[in-house]
């Protein structure tokens, strides 16, 4: 079975220019809105597909500039016998480095043998299908592939609506099943002939008046017609193919099934066909609940690898990211900009011009890289990550966004943020990971536990902007150092429902040697022991959680955040000048981190 090796995509729509050397088996594309996913599944099937009826306009074009041609290249490798036939195809067939994916313009032993099929479209908006290579296309050579071959490799697209591909039409899944067709079509000749004799056996009531008027006029007008009767028309009744589908034991179509359903039953046709090996799937999610959304995952072979098809599909579902692997996830980015207009002396040489980054950058294998998936799969979703070292980092944002949100303010998620699991000591390599797929990545830590210099440095090198507090601090220490004296009792009651007043009482006394107890801290609080009890909050774990955490800022700071010490306000209020940037930023860093 064919497989698509490379997919090149010139002036279509969002993308500007995009090359992309997909896997076998599952290829899941992410991304914000309006990035791109979608044309790429588009791409591929106005390419390679077996409908040649598309309606192009200049809105396809790349910002509507129909002075440069859209250009979409799909590159075919594993060819069968008969798509490497020499007399057929000689001249367009090309060689494949397995090892780099560089493709030469020639075959050679050392090389796989691959085709690629152009589709063009020009301003005058008729699209073109072609094979293309340099060595032909420098002779004006000019050829598509036959339609039996096309037809081979036409992927199957299972959309949001699948009924249609419950009846045997001609770009349904049923349709493919069988090779002979010629029965289907002579039982629907047959069906066609008995119900015009049924019909004209039954006769038709209600139509005598019509009969009898249309007969006075044919014989007035001496029009060469013995009689007039009222049949069914031989075109009206004749039955195409879509005539025939699927039901169940009460006879009710299978289309009438819901939308997850037909989604399942039309993925288990799809691969019991057999005759194209590329299936393309947008939002694989659609009208699925979780279980059925594994179970169409497994039946696309998303756990074992299945490397006998191609999926190019898409999701915004984060149950769907964790059941793939690393390697199965590309993120989609575009950046658009302007470049500024040049004036010189007052006068402009050259207009401003807006121009368009289109990358496309792969998770990649490794340890690391899997489990950042499994944890932050929501994250994986938004176009800009807060790595948090831990839950009470989290907790911390999601508090200070609770309560912003009651003062009216804009959630993070409102401005395209969401939080990531660091892990701990896996904080700063996930960071690297969402910043390599180009995420607009920022990471929020404590500073208890000392770094080389050279740490922050590559980080912030890479594109990374990194939040912490004052070196020695742990979030702990941080919070209690910070808060108002009156205000500690408060976070004393939310340690105790959460640990218990005996744990923290004794967590008190232990690392006082008995200096203190939890009810002289809330007695007689002073100042001397919130270093006292900042080491007591990390060694007894008091918010090492969401939920305590959250309820710390939320509950207790936030509505005293003015008299709170800049030494724990001061990089959260960062971090919110830095999510408040995000809606005004789209940036796409590519530090050789992934395929562009």
């Amino acid at each position: 079975m064919s497989v698509i090796r490379e997919i090149y995509i010139s002036n279509f729509r969002g993308i500007k220019e995009l090359k992309w050397w997909p896997n076998l088996g599952i290829n899941c594309l992410i991304g914000p809105g309006d990035g791109g996913k979608s044309t790429i599944l588009d791409a591929i099937e106005l390419a390679i597909g077996s409908k040649q009826s598309f309606s192009f306009t200049d809105a396809d074009f790349h910002r509507c500039n129909i002075e440069q041609p859209i250009i979409i290249d799909v590159t075919l490798g594993e060819l069968e016998d008969d798509l490497r036939n020499i007399e057929a195809y000689g001249h367009f067939l090309r060689g494949r480095d397995s090892q780099t994916g560089e493709i030469h313009n020639e075959t050679s032993a050392a090389h796989e043998t691959v085709l690629t099929v152009r589709l063009i479209v020009r301003d005058d908006l008729e699209p073109q299908w072609l094979l293309f290579s340099e060595g032909a296309a420098a002779e004006g050579r000019e050829r598509n592939l036959q339609w039996k071959h096309r037809q081979k490799i036409a992927p199957t697209r299972l959309g949001t609506v699948a009924s249609h591909h419950m009846a045997l039409g001609p770009r349904s899944v049923l349709g493919k099943i069988s090779q002979d067709k010629a029965q289907a079509s002579a039982a629907l000749a047959a069906a066609s002939r008995q119900a015009r004799k049924a019909f004209a056996d039954q006769g038709c009531d209600g139509v005598d008046e019509i009969l009898t008027t249309a007969a006075r006029i044919v014989g007035n007008m001496g029009i060469p017609v013995e009689t007039v009767s009222a049949l069914l028309d031989v075109r009206g009744a004749t039955f195409s193919g879509g005539a025939i589908a699927l039901h169940d034991d009460d006879q009710v179509p299978l289309k009438s099934l819901g939308s997850g359903s037909l989604r399942l039953l039309v993925a288990g046709l799809q691969k019991a066909v057999g005759q194209s090996s590329i299936s393309i799937i947008d939002e694989v999610e659609f009208g699925l609940e979780p279980y059925r959304i594994i179970r169409l995952l497994d039946a696309l072979g998303a756990k074992t690898n299945d490397q006998t098809q191609q999926v190019f599909m898409t999701t915004h579902s984060p149950v769907v990211l964790r059941e793939l692997s690393s390697v199965q996830l590309f993120a989609v980015r575009t950046r658009r900009s302007v470049i500024p207009a040049v004036v010189v002396d007052g006068i402009e040489q050259q207009p401003a011009q807006a121009t368009t980054e289109n990358g496309l950058f792969s998770l990649g294998i490794g340890e690391d890289a899997q489990k950042t998936l499994r944890a932050c799969a929501e994250a994986f979703l938004a176009p800009n990550v807060i790595v948090c070292e831990g839950k009470t980092e989290i907790g911390l944002l999601r508090g200070r966004d609770l309560w912003g949100q009651s003062q009216n303010q804009r959630s993070i998620l409102a401005h395209g943020c969401h939080w990531a699991d660091g892990g701990g000591s896996s904080m700063i390599e996930r960071a690297k990971i969402f910043v390599r797929m180009g995420y607009r990545t920022a990471l929020f830590m404590d500073s208890d536990v000392a770094y080389d210099a050279g740490v922050y440095t590559d980080l912030t090198t890479q594109g990374v902007s990194v939040f912490r507090w004052q070196d020695g601090y742990s979030t702990e220490a941080a919070l209690f150092a910070s808060v108002p004296a009156a205000q500690v009792v408060n976070l004393l009651n939310i340690a105790c429902e959460w640990r218990s007043e005996d744990s923290i009482n004794g967590k008190i006394q232990h690392v006082s040697g008995g200096l203190y107890s939890l009810q002289s801290c809330r007695d007689n609080f002073s100042g001397d022991m919130r270093q006292v009890l900042g080491q007591c909050a990390g060694d007894g774990k008091w918010f090492k959680d969401i939920e305590p955490a959250e309820r710390a800022i939320r509950e207790v700071l936030a509505p005293v955040w003015q008299n709170t010490n800049p030494l724990f306000t001061g990089p959260l209020n960062a971090i919110s000048d830095w999510i408040m940037a995000s809606h005004t930023v789209q940036v796409v860093h590519n530090n050789n981190g992934g395929q562009e």
